[in-house]
């Protein structure tokens, strides 16, 4: 039962977290300065994997705070192993992102496949 509540604050701090993403994205969209398509830009289905993860470590390191562990650095190395994971460097996520804001729409789609993988994932969890 402790696995599924865990999972149900992934999800509610999930949806949060992408909420709080959007929002920041449209500061870049009315600057006027169109920023051009990056040479290494992540695609948009890569991308998904990456911030499911990323979603994936923000939220276990919520639960460790709400414990009362430590985690000085844990961010950085959570973010090193994913972007190492998904053979990316962290300057090409931040490129690529910036690039992806200037689009709400498109963003918007990506952050919906995002929650849709999130939902799948708890789903398989639950189903264990």
């Amino acid at each position: 039962m402790l696995v599924i509540d865990q999972r149900m604050n992934m999800k509610k701090a999930g949806f949060l977290f992408i909420l709080i993403l959007l929002l920041s994205s449209c500061y870049n969209t009315h600057d006027g300065n169109k920023i051009p398509k990056p040479d290494n830009l992540i695609g948009k289905d890569k991308l998904v994997l990456v911030i499911a993860d990323m979603e994936i470590a923000e939220s276990t390191i919520r639960e460790k705070q709400n414990l009362g562990q430590e985690i000085d650095g844990l961010q950085e190395r959570f973010y090193l192993a994913i972007f190492q994971k998904h053979e990316i460097t962290k300057e090409q996520f931040e490129n690529s992102m910036a690039y992806y804001k200037q689009d709400l729409d498109e963003l918007n789609d990506i952050y919906e496949e995002v929650i849709t993988r999130l939902s799948m994932m708890e789903s398989e969890v639950q189903h264990e």
